[in-house]
């Protein structure tokens, strides 16, 4: 069918572009074959940029545990988009410090962004003996009582393409 292969070929051509692009700025877009995975670094190191960090990709590209580093600090960054129907991506696997739980549309390009600290998640794990200390990462703990809604924080309101939207809280 003529549709499925004009969206396949600028499916591809996008990105061969962003993979172009990402060969000439590693530090921002290097990584596997993951994308979505690469963009959700990308969307980590913009908001913790913003709020002062310095947080730089890992080299390798398949570290474990962590995908970022701010000085010693090792931040774990997981990324659902709502073509992820089943709402949950990998597991939470040491070593971490910090832990980043992107929420993305990518139709409207909006996003929220959780945010855990170590301390908190072992906090929530005192609180509740019955979770796992290597849980799968969920777009429910984004929800208010959800891991990082109770134990975190969740900022909501940021595009893709950099534009703020309302908070809706």
């Amino acid at each position: 069918m003529k549709e499925v292969e004009v969206a396949i070929v600028d499916y591809l051509r996008a990105r061969n572009k962003l993979l172009s692009i990402a060969a000439r700025h590693p530090d921002l877009l290097a990584g596997n074959d993951n994308i979505i995975g690469r963009i959700g670094e990308y969307l980590a190191v913009t908001h913790l940029k913003q709020r002062g960090r310095q947080a730089k990709k890992v080299r390798s590209k398949s570290q474990q545990g962590h995908d970022l580093l701010d000085g010693s600090i090792r931040i774990s960054v997981k990324i659902i988009t709502n073509e992820n129907s089943a709402g949950r991506t990998m597991r939470l696997t040491e070593p971490w410090d910090e832990l980043l739980v992107i929420d993305l549309d990518t139709i409207s390009l909006a996003y929220r962004i959780g945010h855990l600290l170590k301390p908190q998640f072992e906090m929530a794990c005192r609180q509740n003996p019955g979770w796992s200390r290597h849980p799968i990462v969920k777009r429910t703990m984004l929800g208010p009582g959800g891991l990082i809604g109770k134990y975190g924080t969740v900022a909501s309101g940021h595009s893709v393409l950099g534009r703020q939207f309302p908070d809706p809280t």
